[in-house]
């Protein structure tokens, strides 16, 4: 099956970028559904900020899409100059080709579409989560000497991620050498060569009940790129999650793990800097690129679900604000009874 003629039904492109003006072009690609479309537009602006010396190329693969947002775009590249969005029109047959996301968001996948497509038209490609926020200058990337059997660049994920995947996936030596796939930087052209689309998908489909891949395109991932990676500094993807600050009793206790030198910081968790029930220090660099985006007027994002709704919850107890906790508490317990219920 070819996984780009079944995966992509329209591209959208806005903006453009001088190839002669003399500066490298960085292309990067989100993939993201309805739920992280505004997460990846921060993202790309907290980059413009960061990078004026970089030639833009952001290319979105996305099953949700709508005026409104390409709108914003082009007011986005509008705003700067040498700047392009691509988006990719994911298609509604996608489900066919990754039949094992049934219980999973199907843009878990859409890297892998994002890798097969532009493996014919870049030779690079920086693939960030939407929930990446940038707030220094990534020219150092550049420096990166990709070879044939080193064809990837990544961060080790945290040392609680690297015993337990290590054992599941039954590698040796991967314990330590796990990476988070949030933030990967690949040269495109060994993924092609190597079919790892295909083998991505047939590793899938092997284990529709997710038992060996339970973290399913991050464990995929770091096998298929298993002894090809090259390992960046944790500055590449510093993982900081909201809900953190449930335990947190100083305000600024993010400053020990966001440093000056920190490139591109990595909200994990539930909670996201775009839902509307956290206000943190530690925000702040997506507060600064939300604000002056083309976005900025639109409202945050409320909580959907349980796992939201409780630690929505939790947020606003902390905070002292305990009518809307009590609010929020029942509506958590309203969604789990109906949970429990069908």
């Amino acid at each position: 099956m070819d996984i780009v003629k079944e995966g992509i039904s329209n591209i959208y492109t806005l903006g453009k970028v001088d190839k002669h003006c003399g500066k490298p072009i960085l292309d990067i690609a989100y993939g993201v559904d309805n739920d992280f479309l505004l997460g990846a537009a921060i993202s790309m602006q907290s980059i413009a900020l960061h990078n004026s010396d970089i030639l833009l190329r952001f290319h979105i693969f996305t099953d949700s899409i709508n005026d409104d947002y390409l709108k914003r775009v082009k007011d986005f590249t509008n705003s700067r100059k040498n700047t392009l969005v691509r988006i990719y029109k994911i298609s509604d047959g996608f489900n066919k080709i990754f039949p094992s996301a049934r219980q999973w968001s199907y843009a878990t996948f859409f890297r892998f579409i994002a890798f097969e497509y532009l493996s014919g038209e870049c030779d690079k490609v920086l693939y960030l989560d939407a929930d990446v926020i940038c707030k220094g200058n990534l020219y150092e990337l550049f420096e990166i000497k990709f070879d044939r059997n080193h064809f990837v660049a990544v961060v080790r994920d945290i040392p609680y991620m690297q015993g337990k995947p290590a054992i599941r996936l039954n590698i040796d030596n991967l314990a330590g050498n796990y990476f988070n796939a949030g933030v990967i930087f690949i040269m495109l052209s060994e993924w092609k060569s190597r079919k790892l689309s295909e083998k991505a998908i047939n590793m899938l489909a092997d284990d529709p009940m997710h038992v060996k891949y339970k973290c399913l395109d991050q464990d995929i991932l770091n096998i298929l790129f298993f002894s090809h990676c090259l390992f960046m500094s944790g500055n590449y993807n510093c993982f900081y999650g909201l809900d953190y600050e449930l335990k947190n009793k100083d305000a600024n206790e993010y400053k020990k793990t966001i440093h000056e030198d920190t490139k591109l910081i990595h909200y994990v968790g539930v909670t996201k800097p775009w839902h509307n029930w956290t206000d943190y220090p530690c925000q702040k660099f997506f507060n600064d690129a939300f604000l002056g985006s083309a976005w900025c007027d639109i409202p945050l994002s409320n909580a959907k679900g349980e796992k939201q709704l409780k630690l929505k919850y939790r947020h606003y107890r902390k905070s002292g604000c305990y009518i809307s906790a009590t609010f929020s508490y029942s509506r958590y317990i309203f969604e789990k009874l109906k949970r429990i219920m069908r």
